[in-house]
């Protein structure tokens, strides 16, 4: 009897941890039948393994029950808070999202209270009606047999399985794909997206002919965002603020304090407007990456973080540009240089120095991250400190309006028109401190004799309560598309001077296209790789994962893509990055001011 009840929770148990799992996660009711028939056999070769290995269903199940239960909860909360569910990526990144986890609420609710009770009771039965394979040699069979059965189950579903079901991961709602899928085989899915295959067409000889005609280009090409002054900055300041943005971008609200003020006043010696970012709400790293390189997310591998395995020595760009002209380049983080690889990715891309959370000991914090006041004295203090006339590039990526914004502070601005909306209240408050600080930093360099440049734009709009979108849309966030939902993604920008330079509107522009503006307007040389992200600039000045404007401002999504007018410019594109990236024999004159 206790033979024949061990015999049955053996067969069981990855029926029920499929369905915990999917529970937890709150995809159960979703998934597709023909999903959910391949999850439940996932599920099974995966207990059978480990009980083929271990001989032990308490030790091994209990094990595996372990691993996929904090999985399971992490995806849950991850979700809640990002909207967005755990890709393969993340876990990669999984140090960086450590550091930040205190400073979110984790509300145990019924639904994560039930499937973890129901994960511990079956556990206890694993342990109560133990099952072992009965000698070493049957041991041995089982566990080569389980083996084998699990590769012919990845070969069959890479090979065919993926084409013949059209599994695609929506990236832009991949928690649509999740829920259609299942978690488990949609990140199975993810894994594919590893490996990156050159363009249709690549050769070292095409990328050459790419070059001469870029050259081609240069000797008719004008300015774009060109100023009338030959100054170029000594000091060229680059913030890219933590979840910095206007939210006014997605439609209309109004507050009984103003939170950009200072912002919103500046019209002199300035570029201001829109910049449009690859991501929402997290995924800092890869804004960085599309502004110091000038490569796209949009032409990475979906859902692919390029900072934690992506940045070959070196990693050319806005920091390997200004090197070559002269300048020191250094990079500021008040946290940990470990987050998102940066210390690795920062050294790839040339940069001198690093200056992590130890440089800022003893500065003003709130939230219990380093204020962007604190921060931007330390700009200061580097400057000021620094010998008279050398140039220096300082690229600082600040902390103080990280979420979740329901941590214990007394929020200064407040919707008039939305009741009940702590989290965005929080964070209004906290732009509204980003704008004081602003304003400090803008008065202290007007006053600096050495020509300076300030860029400040924001990494990505913030994850504040879904409601609050969707009253500014006035749907679901599931039913706003295309444009609409884009306007998630911008952020304000800001090029300053303390000296004369024209002032500009540019309301559409990438953040892959902002280096190009700086170097521009700093009148510094550019590479070719620059200038032809310039002539890209003037075809398709906004170029995103969810798809591109052109020249008139017309949207296109990336659907049939090949079938579009822009297609062989992109396709140059894409054979550029490709090569910058993953080009073992690189032709590093695309990518040098010198020909070195």
């Amino acid at each position: 009897m206790k033979r024949k009840a061990g015999t049955a929770v053996l067969i069981l148990t990855p029926f029920v941890m499929f369905g915990v799992f999917e529970w937890i996660t709150g995809n159960l009711m979703e998934i597709e039948l023909i999903y959910r028939i391949l999850n439940l056999l996932l599920f099974f070769l995966l207990y059978f393994v480990v009980f083929a290995v271990t001989n032990s269903m308490g030790v091994g199940f209990s094990l595996l029950n372990v691993i996929l239960t904090v999985w399971a909860l992490a995806e849950h909360y991850v979700v809640e808070f990002r909207g967005r569910p755990i890709m393969i990526w993340d876990i990669m990144a999984f140090r960086t999202a450590m550091t930040v986890a205190d400073t979110y609420q984790y509300d145990i609710t019924l639904q994560v209270a039930a499937g973890v009770l129901v994960i511990l009771l079956w556990t206890v039965l694993l342990w109560l009606f133990p099952v072992r394979l009965p000698s070493k040699k049957i041991w041995a069979g089982t566990a080569a047999g389980s083996l084998v059965c699990m590769a012919v189950f990845l070969f069959t579903f890479f090979q065919y399985g993926i084409a013949a079901l059209g599994m695609e991961i929506n990236m832009w709602y991949p928690s649509w794909s999740y829920a259609q899928y299942g978690y488990l085989l949609s990140t199975l899915r993810m894994v594919d997206y590893l490996s990156v295959d050159p363009p249709e067409g690549y050769s070292l000889a095409q990328v050459r002919g790419i070059q001469e005609e870029i050259q081609e280009w240069e000797k008719e090409d004008e300015p774009i965002w060109g100023t009338k002054s030959d100054t170029v900055p000594t000091n060229i300041i680059c913030i890219m603020n933590e979840s910095y943005s206007d939210l006014r971008v997605v439609g209309d609200f109004n507050t009984d304090e103003p939170f950009m003020e200072f912002y919103d006043s500046l019209e002199t010696n300035c570029i201001k407007g829109n910049l449009y970012m690859p991501v929402f709400g997290s995924m800092t790293s890869n804004s960085e990456f599309e502004f110091l390189t000038g490569n796209s997310i949009a032409f990475t591998p979906s859902g692919s973080v390029p900072y934690q395995i992506y940045m070959r020595n070196p990693s050319y760009g806005l920091a390997s540009i200004l090197k070559e002209q002269g300048y020191r380049t250094v990079a500021m983080h008040p946290n940990e240089k470990t987050n998102w690889n940066r210390d690795e990715a920062y050294r790839n891309m040339l940069f001198d120095e690093f200056y992590g959370i130890e440089y800022f000991q003893g500065s003003p914090t709130i939230r219990g991250y380093v204020s962007d006041l604190g921060n931007y004295q330390k700009i200061i203090n580097l400057t000021e400190k620094k010998e008279e006339g050398q140039p220096l590039f300082i690229f600082d990526v600040t902390m103080q309006n990280h979420g979740g914004y329901e941590t214990d502070y007394e929020a200064a601005v407040h919707l008039t028109d939305y009741e009940d909306m702590p989290m965005t209240e929080q964070y209004l408050s906290l732009i509204r401190e980003s704008d004081q600080a602003l304003q400090y930093l803008i008065e202290y360099y007007e006053n600096v004799d050495e020509p300076t440049m300030i860029i400040l734009f924001g990494d990505h709009q913030p994850s504040v309560e879904d409601t609050f979108y969707e009253a500014l849309y006035g749907c679901s966030l599931e039913e706003a598309a295309g444009e609409d939902y884009l306007r998630r993604y911008i952020t304000p920008f800001l090029v300053w001077t303390n000296y004369g330079t024209e002032s500009m509107l540019e309301e559409n522009l990438s953040a892959m296209f902002l280096s190009c503006t700086i170097l521009e307007r700093a009148n510094l040389e550019i590479t070719d790789f620059i200038s032809f992200l310039r002539f890209l600039y003037r075809q398709c000045p906004v170029v995103h994962i969810l798809g591109y404007y052109t020249s008139d401002m017309v949207w296109e999504s990336w659907s049939h893509w090949e079938e579009k007018k822009e297609y062989p410019l992109f396709h140059w594109f894409d054979m550029l990055q490709y090569h910058n990236m993953f080009e073992r024999n690189r032709i590093t004159s695309l990518f040098q001011v010198s020909d070195g």
